[in-house]
């Protein structure tokens, strides 16, 4: 697609254009990127903004249920109902307390760690603690055999601190964790334990428990077991109190050793203290993060689905077995939304468009996670449905849904997939399977056209009364801002047109990006 960019600037006198780069009114650039302008014939249009359940479309496996308190509902519905029963379609995830999560293993021998490192530890954990003396220290799961595990029971107990085993609850048992102004921090071993149900527990914690480090919604998932040397140490963030008086550069251990490792997907909100460089098998030199830590509200991983206009189609924790009695809900049973049968018939260029989000969380590599556009082109039964698309996590480390070329997020976006010529009655079927609360995926906006695809640029417009400016476009695009033009460019969460921006803050500049 060709790209087309408007730069929209301040008119004026010199001291209006100061007036104006004081109250940081008008870095606003409407940049990028063309956007299909379905001006082609439209056959059909499902938008979910009524409830189209047996007269529309046809669905099995569908319900809402609100799951535990310690995690999210399951669903295959339309949002409305999520939101009926008082839950949202998202991963609400502002940090309760602190949270730092490091690179570490319950085995790990104390004896090769070294005094930097030693030091990088402390000083997590008093900043995690706001260097509070004799501390309360629960360790989550029990603190295992290992040496790696005993080494920091004993170093806290030598500081000062008390440590004690959490025992008692399980994800199921929210009520085993004790109340939280007994407690000043946690420690997350990477041995045992259902650490989810920390997500929400108002008490810093310290993490190093890989596998599960997505269901805590600090990063995805890490390797576990790992046997490597993390080698030189580098200090990212040297203005941060817990690099205070560590050098720029240092080692961690002393030889190889097996350690559980930070998984690379981060949220925005993350600050890496420190990174190393690792060589995969295949020779290929990355950084990686050794220490990540979040402040209190910061946002973990996810957030809430947006950018649909009105109701949408989602699903989450798709194989809860009460969802649906107990039927569905397992990849060979996947559960579905057929749509009624569209004549596509001697119709030229048929295309399917659809707005698609998903969360980046916690799906899994494999058969179990997965969402499907299926298709039958002759309306001749579910025998014929052959797969359009499958959106799926491409590695055991990437936990976002991809086709293969376009990447959910929890932003939605559209995509567009050819139809065969020979189609006639066209049947459209979409199969969904997951396995866990934040596995969120989400559609709408389905359009079936017929004809070539337009192109039309897209406009960022804006008009400004007193200190706000409105920004207007039209068509399917994701609004974006950044502080700067080159870079670091983000979505603005649930902006549609006729977004407004307040002229008292930072100097921003925006832009359309093309669903």
């Amino acid at each position: 697609m060709n790209s087309s960019s408007t730069l929209l600037a301040a008119s004026g006198s010199s001291h209006s254009r100061c007036r104006l780069q004081r109250l940081a009114a008008l870095a606003l650039a409407a940049v990028t990127f063309s956007q299909a302008a379905y001006s082609q014939t439209l056959l059909y249009k499902e938008d979910f903004n009524t409830n189209g359940e047996g007269s529309r479309y046809s669905t099995e496996g569908g319900g809402v249920v609100p799951g535990l308190e310690t995690t999210g509902p399951a669903y295959w519905a339309r949002n409305v109902d999520v939101l009926a029963i008082g839950k949202v379609v998202g991963v609400p995830a502002p940090a309760p307390a602190k949270r730092a999560i490091l690179v570490y293993h319950h085995n790990l021998p104390s004896t090769t760690l070294t005094p930097e490192a030693l030091k990088l530890i402390d000083a997590t954990i008093k900043w995690l603690t706001d260097g509070k003396a004799k501390l309360k220290i629960l360790f989550s799961a029990a603190a295992n055999v290992g040496e790696g595990d005993q080494f920091l029971v004993q170093r806290l107990t030598e500081q000062g601190h008390t440590v004690v085993d959490d025992e008692a609850g399980t994800q199921q048992n929210p009520d085993g964790l004790p109340d939280p102004k007994t407690i000043d921090l946690v420690i997350n071993g990477s041995s045992a334990g259902e650490p989810q149900r920390l997500i929400r527990y108002a008490v810093p914690i310290l993490s190093y428990r890989a596998s599960i480090s997505g269901d805590m919604l600090l990063a995805t998932r890490g390797e576990t077991g790992l046997n490597f040397d993390p080698g030189e140490v580098s200090i990212t963030a040297p203005n941060h109190p817990i690099a205070a008086g560590l050098p720029t550069k240092f080692t961690y251990v002393t030889e190889t050793q097996t350690l559980d490792t930070v998984g690379l997907g981060l949220p925005a909100a993350a600050t890496t203290i420190a990174t190393y460089k690792y060589t995969n098998d295949q020779g290929v030199t990355s950084t990686r993060p050794l220490l990540v830590v979040f402040d209190k509200d910061a946002q973990l991983l996810g957030g809430l689905i947006t950018g649909f206009d009105g109701a949408f189609w989602t699903g989450a924790d798709l194989n809860e077995p009460t969802l649906s009695n107990g039927t569905f809900g397992t990849p060979s049973e996947p559960r579905t939304l057929t749509l009624k049968p569209i004549n596509v018939a001697g119709k030229p260029n048929v295309k399917l468009t659809l707005a698609m989000a998903g969360t980046d969380v916690d799906f899994d590599f494999g058969a179990d996670d997965f969402f499907r556009i299926m298709i039958d082109t002759d309306g001749n039964g579910p025998s014929e449905f052959t797969a359009l698309a499958t959106f799926a996590s491409p590695s055991g480390s990437d936990k976002f849904y991809t086709d293969g070329k376009t990447r959910l997020g929890i932003v939605a976006k559209d995509v567009t997939y050819d139809i065969p010529a020979s189609a006639t009655e066209l049947v459209i079927r979409f199969e969904s399977n997951s396995t866990f609360w934040n596995e969120i995926v989400a559609i709408d906006d389905i359009r079936v056209t017929s004809g070539e695809i337009v192109t039309k640029p897209l406009k960022l417009a804006f008009s400004r009364t007193g200190a706000d400016i409105t920004l207007t476009w039209e068509g399917a695009a994701t609004l974006e801002t950044s502080g700067t033009v080159n870079t670091g460019w983000t979505a603005v969460a649930g902006a549609a047109s006729g977004y407004k921006v307040q002229t008292t803050g930072a100097a921003a500049f925006y832009r359309l990006r093309a669903r």
